[in-house]
């Protein structure tokens, strides 16, 4: 079994104003916590990953081709293997939850975990 805290987890950033704390790692999937300030863009990109993720506080927009979602607390999503997609945060800090299969080994190396 592999164990981390919030706060103590490998810590990176993959956007200027946005902070991904990589909370678990396993042989199939990788966790990440993230904390955007407002007015954060994550541009459009695709990876061969499926992507699940959840809005815990803040919001923003999540697009996907010609899906626009408007996300709030609560909200969750699947973004399927090689689906263009990008995230921009609203007005306010944003926690979201997000999972990746298979392990994201880019991720793994900015965290310095390799």
């Amino acid at each position: 079994m592999k164990s981390t805290r919030i706060g103590d987890a490998p810590k990176f950033s993959p956007v200027k104003g946005a902070l991904m704390e990589l909370i678990g790692d396993g042989e199939r999937m990788t966790f990440i916590r993230i904390t955007s300030q407002p007015g954060v863009t994550f541009p459009n990109h695709s990876h061969h990953h499926e992507q699940i993720g959840t809005c815990i506080e803040g919001k923003g927009i999540l697009s996907c081709g010609e899906i626009e979602l408007e996300v709030k607390p609560g909200h969750s999503w699947v973004v399927s293997p090689n689906e263009i997609h990008k995230f921009v945060t609203g007005d306010e800090l944003t926690i979201i939850y997000e999972s990746w299969s298979p392990p994201r080994e880019d991720y793994r190396e900015l965290a310095k975990m390799i």
